[in-house]
């Protein structure tokens, strides 16, 4: 298990969260040690916050055509923002892959959805 300092004494210390330093009493959280598990917090956040953003954004602008079309626009960016193939070094188990992959892909098919019945609405 590799070593980091205690950020508070300086005493060396496991990077294995929930360590604590023997000399100050300083505990390992989670976000330090590891710069894989900063990324994958930012991961796990973006992929639950774009969604809901989204469709509220989605929601929002339904009211014309064209506050639709560039919530769509601002939709398919933030898409791009969150998707897994970014974060592909992130996953550590292939369980992790298919659970973020069927949620990015669950929750982009129903805002497609919304939006596809929002522009039809607007058709007729």
């Amino acid at each position: 298990m590799p070593l980091i300092k205690c950020p508070e004494c300086e005493h060396e210390i496991l990077s294995r969260i929930g360590t604590i330093c023997p000399k100050c009493g300083h505990m390992v959280g989670y976000f330090e040690g590891d710069k894989s598990r900063k990324k994958y917090g930012k991961f796990f956040a973006i992929s639950l916050i774009i969604p809901f953003f989204s469709f509220i954004l989605i929601l929002l602008a339904s009211a014309t055509k064209t506050l639709l079309i560039s919530a769509t626009i601002i939709y398919v960016i933030l898409a791009f923002i969150s998707s897994p193939i970014r974060y592909k070094d992130v996953f550590f188990t292939k369980f992790e892959k298919i659970f973020f992959w069927g949620i990015w892909i669950g929750a982009n098919a129903l805002l497609v959805t919304m939006i596809y019945n929002l522009m039809t609405n607007y058709v007729k």
